[in-house]
């Protein structure tokens, strides 16, 4: 399955080579895996923090991004698209046997707002969280400890003022968090 990989904006040169050996610790022989398979996102290139990669199940994706120091986050994504109507139209035809367990009342979540280039006001998030009526989530909100994290990842082009080859155009991601990476290290460099 395809994975939204987040990666920290550090020793680019080293991040899809600590993601593959980790993935070497963590396949089974009945994965098979020769090599992993990487994709860019519309509109980036390599320099970009987001890549996706194929990995053959959630737990071998969700280990690689707990035992990682360079992966910001490792997302199921339900919907991607240059505007919020795109993205609400890829979220709608995203398979609804992949949304319904996450969206089940008795559980919890939150959504949290991202972005690479650019900053977005603390009122902008709330405006792009409250956009998101179109998904039946029928558990309640914990802000603090939920079952199930969803996050806004948005890129956009933002120059070359960062002394990074500019994005051809806006990107918006809606994704489920499938793992993050643990310990103290990662939160000090986040």
């Amino acid at each position: 399955m395809w994975y939204l990989c987040m990666f920290f904006h550090r020793l680019l040169d080293y991040r899809k080579a600590e993601v593959e050996s980790l993935a070497e610790l963590f396949l089974d022989d009945k994965d098979k895996w020769s090599s992993l398979e990487w994709r860019i996102p519309l509109h980036h290139h390599p320099d970009s923090p987001f890549h996706y990669v194929n990995l053959p199940s959630e737990d071998v994706a969700r280990n690689i991004a707990n035992r990682s120091i360079l992966v910001k986050g490792i997302y199921e994504i339900w919907g991607e698209g240059s505007s919020y109507e795109e993205l609400e139209e890829s979220i709608r035809s995203y398979p609804d046997e992949r949304k319904l367990p996450y969206l089940e009342s008795g559980t919890t979540f939150k959504i949290t707002v991202d972005s690479f280039g650019k900053v977005i006001s603390f009122q902008e998030q709330n405006d792009r969280i409250k956009g998101f009526t179109y998904i039946p989530f029928k558990g309640q909100v914990n802000l603090k400890n939920p079952d199930h994290k969803f996050w806004v990842m948005e890129t956009d082009d933002y120059g070359s003022s960062n002394g990074l080859p500019p994005v051809d155009g806006r990107r918006i991601f809606f994704g489920r968090e499938v793992g993050v990476p643990i310990g103290a290290f990662c939160q000090r460099i986040s």
